[in-house]
């Protein structure tokens, strides 16, 4: 009779994926943080004031900023 010995567990890694809120908050901020800085180093514009101008490009890199996020998380996500 062939005695069988217990196999030894190998400690397996645990995938944990990111986080995609996390990379969309962050983008998003981001984006916001470049359209403001857009905003104050840009030249001045007569016909928009100062706070539509940087609601227009708040609201425009902050949706940019969140889809590169986006893509970056999916990324990681692949590569892990």
């Amino acid at each position: 009779m062939v005695s069988q010995q217990p196999r030894k567990q190998q400690p397996r890694q645990v995938r944990r994926p990111p986080r995609f809120s996390a990379f969309l908050l962050t983008g998003a901020l981001a984006g916001l943080l470049i359209g403001f800085l857009l905003n104050v180093s840009g030249p001045l514009d007569a016909r928009y004031d100062s706070s539509a101008t940087l609601g227009f490009l708040g609201l425009i890199f902050a949706g940019l900023g969140a889809l590169v996020g986006g893509l970056v998380a999916v990324l990681l996500d692949w590569q892990l």
